[in-house]
């Protein structure tokens, strides 16, 4: 900015311009500090501490907040950075590692992490007290509308829609989990493949049902994806939540505008719950009153035998 000379002694004149860009000088360096404080994001890389490697797809995020990541292929993440979120909760977890908990504060000045293996559980073995006749069955919405739909909000990776599966009988086997791409003009995106348990109102929580990590790359562009879960040996005896999450390919804009999913409306249970950030609060999804008691419907849906 230029400052224009004052009409005063050549001394008392070049006095007062030296203080007045002196001062401006000042200003500016405070507003750029404050630029860069506001602006500035975290970036680090998350580790196992047993092996040094890299952890892919690592949850990272202010719990109960829209701001959280994954990490990429090679463990690093970029995080931003809040004043007024500084002493929040982060949670940090991987399936089959300790989660860990930091302020983003502490995120901010240690933002490499290393994360511990946890101890592996051994798989629950039931025993049938008698032989019995499994049927066929899918279990949710199988709709395949491509002018109802529903769009991923998306402000991060990590960000997550899905539905409530209602199990019919119990125990169910679940043989495969399906989803119905209305569109996808996001391109190659990875997407990974969640099952959740309910907590006592019905809401998913971020216990994860899956024992192993289940991704999905696809550039479908319509039509529908088919997960094979027969290795995982799923006996379920308790409705669940099913869900997909974004963890890698494109950008936030182009996922947020470019990928929705199948849905209708109608009367039956299809509670649909969402985040928009990795670590985010669980969202309901409703349509309210206005359609009379008919509620929106996510086409996700398991093929099961029970």
């Amino acid at each position: 900015m230029h400052l224009p000379e004052p009409s005063a002694t050549p001394a008392l004149g070049s006095f007062f311009v030296a203080m007045l860009r002196s001062a401006f000088l000042t200003f500016s360096l405070i507003l750029s500090s404050a630029a860069a404080t506001s602006a500035q994001a975290i970036s680090g890389r998350v580790t196992d501490a047993r092996t040094g490697q890299p952890l892919p797809f690592v949850n990272i995020g202010v719990v109960g907040k829209a701001l959280g990541t994954v990490s990429n292929e090679q463990g690093q993440y970029g995080l931003g950075f809040q004043e007024k979120l500084a002493a929040d909760t982060v949670r940090v977890s991987y399936l089959g590692y300790l989660p860990r908990l930091l302020t983003l504060r502490q995120l901010q000045s240690q933002p490499n992490l290393v994360l511990s293996p946890a101890a592996v559980a051994l798989a629950e073995v039931r025993v049938q007290g008698q032989r019995r006749a499994w049927r066929d069955r899918a279990l949710g919405f199988a709709g395949t509308s491509e002018s109802t739909t529903l769009s991923l909000d998306a402000k991060d990776r990590g960000a997550e829609v899905g539905t409530v599966i209602y199990v019919k009988r119990k125990p169910t086997k679940v043989l495969r989990a399906n989803f119905n791409v209305a569109y996808n003009r996001a391109g190659d995106v990875t997407l990974r493949v969640n099952l959740y348990r309910l907590d006592a109102k019905g809401r998913p929580t971020n216990e994860k049902l899956l024992r192993r990590e289940v991704l999905v790359h696809t550039t479908t562009t319509r039509g529908p994806i088919s997960v094979d879960l027969t290795p995982d040996n799923l006996l379920l005896s308790e409705d669940f939540f099913l869900s997909l999450e974004w963890v890698s390919g494109a950008n936030t804009t182009t996922v947020h505008n470019g990928l929705a999913f199948s849905a209708g409306i109608g009367y039956a249970d299809n509670d649909i719950y969402y985040r928009a950030a990795s670590q985010g609060n669980w969202e309901r999804l409703s349509a309210g009153a206005v359609l009379a008691g008919m509620q929106p419907k996510l086409s996700f849906y398991v093929t099961a035998q029970d």
